[in-house]
């Protein structure tokens, strides 16, 4: 069953609620899964940077949906893949979901998305930590089968080596990923803001452009640390996005321009320096 919603943002993108068989749910790390589905329509669709909202009836609050990335889009085969952490009532209730089963989804959403289009770019450094890690790597992905000459650096951070996400994605993409964890358990003993300032030393800004995804606290310094060496930064912030179609006002977001916007369609992404952090 489809059901096609009303979209006045982007006109391009047709929303769809979908009701989409699953095939697998796999645990990656302690507490992370990823669960794929068909869904063909939005496959079709997703580019780097969407999301699609999860509703799952098992939950003890099914009248809300919540918000999860795209982490993999195959437009040919229709599967996508989202990954997640289990930490409330709709993640418990997809950790629960077997082949056979079905997952409401609706997307893809976003009216901003990660923009890697500009020309006068030549060097991208992707910095993810935990459920940020997936969209960068749909970025990357995408960024290697236009040019696979293309200069790509891959920083992925994480408390601890058990919470590491995506470092066996990142190198099938045939990129070398620089891992930081804050107890020094696997690659570099620090933060994320450590290597990106290592990298952007050597860099130049103006053909250089950071994209982060991860918790806001790191995006607010990978922002910070970009400024400071004058490259660019694009930031997907993580909001409560129920509707997702900006009817609700759930996720409005404050700018430094004095302006307040919601994330689900003036977002998710934005340049760090836009954001009032």
């Amino acid at each position: 069953m489809l059901l096609a919603a009303l979209d006045r943002d982007n006109m391009a993108v047709r929303k769809l609620q979908v009701f989409a068989p699953v095939i697998s749910n796999i645990e990656i790390i302690p507490n992370h899964k990823v669960i794929a589905c068909i869904a063909p329509d939005i496959a079709l669709q997703a580019e780097p940077g969407h999301f699609v909202n999860v509703l799952v009836t098992e939950a003890t609050d099914p009248l809300l949906r919540k918000p999860f990335s795209v982490y993999k889009a195959d437009k040919e085969s229709g599967r996508i893949e989202l990954l997640y952490s289990i930490v409330g009532a709709t993640t418990t209730g997809m950790s629960k979901k077997v082949p056979g089963d079905t997952l409401d989804l609706f997307g893809p959403l976003g009216g901003k998305l990660f923009n890697a289009q500009d020309p006068a770019i030549h060097h991208h450094i992707m910095v993810g930590g935990g459920y940020g890690v997936p969209p960068l790597i749909f970025l990357a992905n995408n960024l290697i089968a236009l040019n696979p000459a293309e200069k790509i650096d891959f920083i992925i951070g994480a408390r601890n080596k058990s919470l590491v996400v995506g470092e066996t994605d990142v190198h099938s993409l045939g990129l070398n990923p620089r891992i930081t964890t804050e107890d020094g358990s696997h690659g570099v003993h620090g933060k994320v803001t450590d290597v990106l300032r290592t990298l952007l030393e050597a860099a130049e800004p103006d053909a250089t452009m950071v994209y982060c995804c991860g918790s806001t606290s790191m995006m607010r310094a990978v922002s910070s640390v970009s400024a400071e060496f004058g490259a660019k930064c694009q930031v997907s912030l993580e909001a409560a996005m129920p509707c997702g179609v900006g009817v609700c006002m759930g996720c409005v977001i404050d700018l430094g321009d004095g302006r307040r916007v919601r994330s689900c369609v003036d977002g998710p992404v934005f340049l760090g320096s836009e954001v009032k952090w």
